[in-house]
């Protein structure tokens, strides 16, 4: 099996992380970032634990949970588990919408010191139908080092997965992967598989892992009030077999992350529960938030990269043509 080793072999199968994405980030939040937490009631928590291990958890319940007390820091419920002094990332979900916001910073013992936020594209929430119909709440659990029956049938109806990780250096980052249900497939009781596929294109996550292979992945179902977390090791993997198992919509992905399952833990989550993702009549009205082509075009207008390119990319953007390109990339590369 073709296992990815090194950077530049990983930029050379998914391609290299082009300068305008990565100048979608800003090092605060700014007014949308505070708008967008505003209206979120639920977020996935990548973090290190007490014994070193990288975890992921749900964690919010209420509208706002995630309060700024400034731009670059934020008050929120941390697991008791967690360890302050470490990379962490939130993703947070905003449930009626298609984006999510992706904040990565420091953990501190009341919240987050934040050190970058932007806001990811919609396409693994559009494939997932993460705020679609929602199936009825599930009450098994399962604790274990392999994925027992309870984890299996819900890893097989999970259409949405979120991977947390952090690079050689500690910085954490988490990643949305949506995908018709199976989005993290089960190919052993130990190993579990997700495809790369259309993004934003910053392939942080692969980044990462080639750096430092210890990753945690949460699996939700619409509707269920319960959440898989997944750790273990990862590998990015090129094998022709594994892809083509993993093609959908007639595409093939350039590549798979491959996890070697350490421990398994299906739970019910009160913060999910309580955060009305699933009730249709607590959807955010998409009018309500800022329009995902402005955030965008101002973030890219905030960022401080140096250097003649990066101002070229400050000085070209334009919002409406930003936002058609958009609505096209939506339509055609899901």
């Amino acid at each position: 099996m073709g296992i990815i080793r090194a950077v530049p072999e990983l930029e050379r199968v998914v391609g290299e992380r082009p300068l305008p994405v990565m100048m979608k980030s800003i090092d605060r939040l700014d007014p949308h970032c505070l708008a967008l937490l505003a209206h979120s009631p639920a977020a996935v928590l990548g973090y290190v634990d007490a014994e070193g291990r990288q975890r992921a958890g749900l964690v919010g319940g209420t509208p706002g949970f995630a309060e700024a007390e400034s731009t670059s820091r934020l008050r929120l419920p941390a697991p008791p588990s967690a360890a302050p002094g470490t990379g962490a990332a939130l993703l947070v979900l905003v449930p009626g919408w298609r984006e999510t916001l992706r904040i990565n910073g420091t953990l501190a013992e009341d919240g987050l010191l934040v050190e970058e936020a932007f806001l990811h594209c919609g396409k693994a929430v559009i494939r997932s139908n993460l705020w679609g119909p929602a199936a009825a709440p599930g009450d098994a659990v399962e604790e274990g080092s392999v994925l027992g029956p309870a984890a299996a049938d819900f890893l097989a109806a999970a259409p949405f997965a979120v991977i947390a990780s952090r690079d050689g250096a500690g910085r954490a980052d988490v990643s949305p992967k949506g995908d018709p249900p199976g989005a993290a497939r089960m190919i052993g009781p130990a190993t579990v598989v997700l495809a790369d596929r259309p993004g934003n294109r910053r392939t942080d996550t692969f980044h990462n892992v080639v750096e430092r292979p210890e990753v945690a992945v949460l699996a939700v179902v619409p509707g269920d009030y319960r959440t898989l977390e997944i750790t273990g090791k990862a590998a990015v993997s090129t094998d022709a077999g594994l892809r083509e198992s993993m093609a959908e919509r007639n595409r093939t992905p350039k590549a798979v992350l491959k996890v070697d399952v350490e421990t398994v833990r299906l739970a019910q989550n009160s913060a999910l529960r309580d955060s009305g993702s699933w009730d249709p009549a607590r959807h955010v009205d998409p009018a309500d938030l800022p329009r995902p082509s402005t955030v965008w075009t101002d973030h890219l207008k905030l960022n401080e990269t140096a250097g003649a390119a990066a101002k070229l990319v400050r000085d070209g953007v334009d919002e409406r043509l930003l936002r058609a390109g958009l609505d096209e990339d939506y339509r055609q590369n899901l």
